[in-house]
Formats: C-alpha cells, sequence, structure tokens
C-alpha cells in the first residue's frame, strides 16, 4: 500500500512537470520542445542593467562615494560581458555540433576559470575603494546586493569564483 501511494505522488509530480513546462512555454513551441536558455541576451542585458542601477539605488550613495561607483561599474560590466561572449561561444558550438574530448573539455575549462579568477580580482579591486567609503548600514547590504547582479542563476557566476 505505501509503495503505491509514493508511486502515485510521483506519477503526479512527473505530470504535473510536464504539464508545467508545457504552459509556460511560448506560442509557437512544439512540446517538448521548450527553450530551456532562458530570456534573450537583449532581455539579459536590460535585466543586468536594472540589478545594477538597483544596487546602486539601494546603496543611497553619497556623491562623494558616487565617484569610486564608476570604476567598480566598469569592472563589474566587463565580468558580465565576458561571461555572455562565453556563454555564447559555447551555445554556438553546441549548436554546431561540437563535441570536446575529455582533454580538451578539461583544458577549456582550466582556461575558463582561469579568466573569471582575473575577472573576479578585477571587481574585487574596482571593489575595495567603493567599500572602504561606504558606512557601516551600506557594507552591510554590499554582499547581497552584489550577489543579485547575477541574477536568479548567480551560482555560475563571477561574484561566486566560477566565471560565467
Amino acid at each position: 500500500m505505501k509503495n503505491w501511494i509514493l508511486a502515485s505522488v510521483a506519477a503526479v509530480a512527473l505530470t504535473g512537470a510536464g504539464v508545467a513546462e508545457y504552459a509556460f512555454a511560448a506560442v509557437g513551441d512544439p512540446p517538448g520542445m521548450m527553450d530551456h536558455r532562458g530570456p534573450s541576451p537583449e532581455i539579459r542585458a536590460a535585466l543586468f542593467d536594472a540589478r545594477v542601477a538597483g544596487m546602486k539605488a539601494a546603496l543611497k550613495l553619497t556623491p562623494e562615494q558616487e565617484k569610486a561607483w564608476a570604476p567598480f561599474e566598469t569592472a563589474v560590466r566587463a565580468a558580465e560581458t565576458a561571461h555572455m561572449d562565453a556563454e555564447k561561444s559555447m551555445h554556438d558550438r553546441m549548436e554546431k555540433g561540437e563535441r570536446l574530448t575529455p582533454i580538451q573539455h578539461m583544458t577549456e575549462m582550466s582556461d575558463h576559470l582561469a579568466k573569471a579568477s582575473a575577472e573576479m580580482k578585477q571587481v574585487a579591486d574596482a571593489a575595495s575603494p567603493l567599500y572602504d567609503s561606504l558606512d557601516d548600514t551600506q557594507k552591510q547590504e554590499f554582499g547581497a546586493l552584489l550577489r543579485t547582479l547575477r541574477g536568479p542563476h548567480g551560482h555560475h557566476g563571477w561574484e561566486h569564483g566560477h566565471g560565467g
């Protein structure tokens, strides 16, 4: 009896996932062929711009702090651009059906991590003067706001140390 109940719950959950995927698909997408890449690059860029503006607004910078914001924003934008370029390159390769050997994959991952490390260092270097100029309340908010810059999938972003 217990196994039957578990099987029934699992079947309902799996069916619900398929229905949800179909419900959220774009008009014209054939069932089972939903786009799992997320919003277009243009939409992602607009959302990133909004998150950067939101971080700046939330910090309520003084005129003196504003001077330190510009280099920080430039570094963050450069890291985001690098992430988007790397993602596009990977997507283009996948669409062409290119397959990497395990050695090529490790080499590419190593190169990717090295670039991500350099990007993070640039962001940290640019953030330091800004962070040092913040008051205690602003400093409390800074880390959480920084994490929001990558959006809901920030776990793969430069601010966590694994590049784009």
